[in-house]
Formats: structure tokens, C-alpha cells, sequence
């Protein structure tokens, strides 16, 4: 027979048995909702540090073509090159930035005056849904002359990393890239034509190509 001893033994086992299983379950209960809030924090935090970056991106982009837009209006740079060159020299000043020569369009031209200077419009030119390795076509480069109406348009085809419902980043669905433009405009300054190249753009044009 069991003795009131061994009801009771029984009935401590039994309320350990039972404490152990609650404990085991909440643990499990704590582990999804960890997951279930930790995931969309996380993707918070990697969305801001994604738009950081095209902020970060389209900050230097602005300043290298202001940069390099000076060395155009005081005829710098007209003796050193055309198009490859002029694109290579932004580069340069970009650090290559997200594999800057493939992702970059340039549109540089001129006209008479201001309001008769068009740019051509880039259309979807690398933003081709159907297409993750569009390539980008080149813009338009035109010969600058002293005194003269100058427009430049810098087009950079930012790759997103993080996937577009995460951040509605896209420029156009599908494509994985974010349009990042500046544009700058100003009339060159009447200097001598036919000059050679400046010597410090020439070294700067040639380390960047040899990269």
C-alpha cells in the first residue's frame, strides 16, 4: 500500500514534471517572439543604411562633377581626351564608388546660349526589368569651346542590395537600381584653344584608366 508519504512524493513529481514542460514552452514561445519583432528591426536598420549609402553616393557624385566641371570651364581639360577620358577622370574623383565606370552616364553639351542646350533623355537606358545585366548606354560629349554655354548631367545607376520591398528604392520595378542625377551648367571661361593638357589632369586621367 502507499503510504501518505508516496502520494505526496507523486504528486511533486508530477508538479516538477509539469514545471518543467511550462518552462520548456516558454522558452520556445520567447524564441518566435524575438524572431517575429527582431526581424523587421533589422530590416529597419538595413533599409536606413541602404539609403545612407544612395544619400552617400549621390553627395559625391554632386561634388566630383563640380570638381571636374571646373577643370572644363578654364579649358583644363579639353587637350586631354574625349568622352572615356572626361568619364574616367569623375571616377577618379569618386574612388571608383559602387564600380562607378559601369554604373555612370555622362551628358555633357553645348549650344549658342543657355535656353537652346538640350540634353538627350537617357530613357531606361540599364534599367531594363527583364534585364539584371542591362548595360548602360553612353551619353552625349561634346567639344567645348572659350565662352561658351556648358551643361553636364551626371546619371548614376545606383545597384540596390537589399530587395526592393524592403525599401521602395527602385526607379523602376524590377530593376535592382536607383537613379541617382546632378547636373551643373556654367560658360567657359575665354581661354586659349588649342593648348596641351594639363599635366596634373593627365596623371590623374592615366591612374585612373590603369585602375
Amino acid at each position: 500500500m502507499t503510504g501518505p508519504h508516496g502520494h505526496i512524493s507523486a504528486s511533486l513529481r508530477r508538479l516538477r514534471m509539469l514545471r518543467r514542460r511550462y518552462r520548456a514552452e516558454s522558452r520556445g514561445a520567447t524564441a518566435i517572439e524575438f524572431a517575429v519583432v527582431a526581424l523587421p528591426f533589422l530590416g529597419l536598420i538595413f533599409g536606413i543604411l541602404e539609403l545612407a549609402l544612395v544619400f552617400f553616393t549621390s553627395a559625391v557624385l554632386s561634388q566630383a562633377m563640380t570638381d571636374t566641371g571646373r577643370l572644363v570651364r578654364v579649358g583644363s581639360f579639353q587637350g586631354c581626351g574625349g568622352a572615356p577620358e572626361f568619364k574616367a577622370l569623375i571616377c577618379a574623383k569618386m574612388s571608383n564608388l559602387m564600380n562607378c565606370n559601369a554604373n555612370l552616364r555622362i551628358d555633357l553639351t553645348t549650344a549658342s546660349t543657355f535656353q537652346s542646350v538640350t540634353l538627350e533623355d537617357p530613357g531606361l537606358s540599364g534599367l531594363d526589368p527583364d534585364d539584371e545585366d542591362a548595360e548602360i548606354d553612353d551619353g552625349t560629349y561634346v567639344d567645348t569651346d572659350p565662352a561658351v554655354p556648358v551643361v553636364m548631367r551626371g546619371t548614376f545607376y545606383y545597384p540596390l542590395i537589399l530587395p526592393n520591398f524592403m525599401t521602395r528604392l527602385e526607379s523602376v520595378s524590377g530593376s535592382g537600381r536607383h537613379v541617382i542625377s546632378t547636373s551643373t551648367a556654367f560658360r567657359t571661361e575665354p581661354f586659349p584653344t588649342g593648348g596641351s593638357c594639363d599635366a596634373a589632369v593627365a596623371a590623374e586621367i592615366s591612374a585612373a584608366q590603369a585602375d
